[in-house]
């Protein structure tokens, strides 16, 4: 929370030096002078200094007038108006939060630094400026401005004493709850700020329900704050995901090549994160071996082949002879092996492709539908034409004769979204057995093509034994250990890859159930019982206030707000004696939306006092008396400001009102005028 306790103007010609110095008060502030003479110019400056251009619109323009920008007008002697034309002009603000810290701020805006540029003090320069003070420079209106230590608006939101959420956009991406987009809220602009109750806010900057976000922070609920933390919540489980995701497709390039995976789920899940049932199975002498049971099958088959006596070549000739038609034979019906598994890869991979067309083609059927059946639901007849004996596309009559005699009816539109869907579903099953079914095949082909290459270079070692020399040992029996080893060896390394993997996967498993545990305890983010009580509140602060603003387009007290977004609605009864709620918008008087602003407005300022709510401690209304309001009304408005304030908050008013009228609106209660008889940019 802050309050405002100085304003500095000063715009520099060749000649003269014209400024204004505001020092405000905590309480009702009104700066009273006539119209275009620079009132606005004053509380615009608080927008400036404060860096927040954008809660008025997407353009970085500064949103003070030419006097402070390019000429400026005053009077000589005799009253004559003459203009000069500006050199340099800055703005400054002194500002003290709730802990009583005091910064002040300056912002130069023609022919001084650049306006990006944000010079702050601590101390109070305005007030004080007999003592130096410490002074840092921050940057504005660039990337990191609300997140960088830098940065301008990261500083301002610390001296407020606000830690800003992290909200969505409709981009996809997150930003921080800007400051800009929460202003509005405390400032009501003079030509746009009083065309709705709440804001208006800066949609473009593209942050998704920016005004239940905002009064969710500003109100400081509880609801509000489950939603951020789901949202992070959302964010780390996303996160963890996408890490399973990974490392599963890691795990299935590195060792999915060769083996087939059973109980490998595709994302995480609190089984896998208790314990790991992972069957992996490899393909291994025609058949889908399970990973152990292949790797005791070669190890019998070098135990077997360690036992084997070495014999000369001459001895074992015969043996020789029998074992390379033996290992051509298998090489031979290996290769038949896989030229079939060719030709069955080939017809999976067009039963798959052919599912996936189908899976398309019903998606945009399930769109069509969907999209007749909203059409229908708006009071569309396209469609049926035929059954009712019209020509679909010219709408003209049609005889009975031309069309085809049926007993049967066609489905609804119910009835066929239902059908699709259940037809979705199916070819969707269907997809994943294709998947398996060509996963599986890939790895047969590899396997084999493995079982080629042994085969043949048990061929080579053979008839590389029968043409040496007679009394020379036969060594194809050692090569075929050796090549078996090998393959051990390979899967031993295989097996450490996997399991590391698989213990990856398990962490990330035990992260995963963790956040999906607090998100479960969380709840779904609805009004808790204290958030419902501060509405209730604030609900009441508005209707009480609309009943001292003489509002009449409905009852106060069928003033509500919405759970939604916390606009104001009406709930009524319609003709039938309905109960019915409905936005107000246009159903009130242009009058009646004045003063349903300035409720809205000073309710919550009230609320301040009594609840914990993020307010930054003041309302700005400038000139408030829109919409020819009445004068008593306008004084209503300003007699309740006086009088009711919270403690250490401000109300700021600037106002084109005569001054007796001010004067006398604000007898039973305290406030502070500065009054101005001419421009508030004098010659100083």
């Amino acid at each position: 929370m802050i309050t405002i306790r100085a304003i500095r103007l000063r715009s520099l010609t060749s000649t003269n030096t014209f400024g204004a110095d505001l020092n405000l008060k905590n309480g009702l502030n009104i700066i009273q002078a006539d119209n275009s003479s620079g009132k606005s110019t004053c509380v615009q400056s608080i927008v400036y200094c404060l860096g927040m251009e954008r809660s008025l619109g997407p353009k970085l323009d500064v949103p003070l007038p030419l006097a402070m920008k390019e000429r400026i007008a005053h009077k000589k002697h005799g009253g004559v108006e003459d203009y000069e034309y500006v050199l340099q002009s800055y703005a400054m603000l002194e500002i003290e939060n709730s802990s009583g810290s005091v910064v002040t701020i300056r912002r130069d805006i023609a022919g001084g630094k650049e306006k990006k540029l944000v010079q702050v003090w601590y101390g109070g320069k305005l007030t004080d400026g007999s003592k130096a003070f410490e002074q840092r420079d921050f940057f504005l209106s660039d990337a990191g401005s609300a997140t960088r230590e830098k940065g301008f608006h990261t500083f301002l939101a610390d001296f407020i004493g606000w830690e800003l959420p992290a909200v969505p956009k409709y981009d996809g991406s997150e930003c921080p709850l800007y400051l800009e987009t929460l202003f509005p809220m405390f400032f009501v602009e003079q030509k746009s700020g009083w065309s709705t109750i709440q804001g208006p806010f800066p949609t473009f900057i593209g942050i998704q329900d920016m005004s239940r976000r905002v009064m969710e922070f500003i109100l400081n609920l509880d609801a509000g704050k489950v939603r951020r933390d789901r949202s992070e919540i959302k964010k780390r489980i996303k996160s963890l995901e996408a890490e399973w995701s990974l490392h599963r497709k890691l795990l299935i390039s590195e060792a999915g090549s060769l083996m087939r995976f059973e109980g490998l789920p595709i994302k995480p899940n609190t089984e896998f994160s208790k314990s790991v049932e992972l069957n992996t199975f490899l393909y291994h002498e025609d058949d889908w071996q399970p990973f152990e049971t292949a790797k005791e099958l070669v190890k019998n088959d070098i135990n077997i082949l360690d036992r084997v006596e070495l014999v000369n070549v001459g001895e074992a000739a015969k043996l020789l002879q029998d074992q390379l038609i033996e290992t051509q034979e298998k090489l031979d019906t290996t290769s038949v092996k896989i030229n079939f598994l060719r030709n069955e890869f080939h017809l999976n991979t067009t039963e798959h492709n052919s599912v996936i067309q189908q899976i398309s083609l019903l998606e945009l059927d399930l769109k069509r539908n969907l999209d007749a059946k909203k059409l229908q639901s708006l009071g569309s007849a396209l469609g049926s034409s035929a059954s009712d004996s019209s020509c679909p596309t010219c709408h003209q009559g049609v005889s009975r004769e031309l069309l085809p005699e049926t007993t049967k009816k066609g489905m609804a539109i119910d009835e066929n979204i239902a059908f699709v869907r259940s037809q979705l579903d199916l070819y969707k099953s269907i997809k994943e057995i294709t998947e398996k079914t060509l996963n599986d095949t890939r790895i047969k082909y590899r396997s084999l093509n493995e079982d080629i290459r042994v085969q043949r270079s048990q061929i080579r070692n053979i008839k590389n034994d029968l043409t040496r020399s007679e009394t020379s040992k036969h060594r194809s029996t050692i090569q075929n250990i050796v090549q078996k080893q090998s393959k051990l060896e390979r899967w031993h390394v295989l097996q450490e890859g996997l399991d590391s993997r698989v213990d990856e996967l398990q962490t990330i498993s035990k992260k995963w159930a963790i956040e999906t545990s607090r998100m479960k305890k969380l709840g779904s983010g609805q009004l808790s019982p204290s958030d419902k009580l501060k509405i209730s509140k604030y609900q009441r602060n508005i209707q009480n206030l609309l009943k001292l603003f003489s509002f009449s387009s409905f009852k106060p007290d069928e003033i509500n707000l919405s759970d939604d977004n916390f606009r104001p609605q009406v709930f009524t009864t319609n003709k039938k004696g309905e109960a019915v709620e409905k936005d107000i918008g246009f159903e009130a008087s242009a009058s009646d939306g004045i003063r349903l602003k300035w409720a809205y407005y000073l309710g919550l300022l009230e609320l301040s006092e009594s609840h914990d709510v993020n307010n930054i401690g003041f309302s700005i209304f400038d000139e408030p008396g829109q919409q020819e309001m009445k004068d008593i009304d306008l004084m209503s408005f300003l007699g309740w400001a006086a009088s009711n304030t919270p403690t250490n908050r401000q109300i700021i008013v600037t106002t084109s009102e005569e001054l007796p009228k001010v004067k006398a609106g604000v007898a039973r209660g305290e406030a502070h005028i500065l009054q101005f008889d001419n421009y508030i940019l004098q010659t100083l």
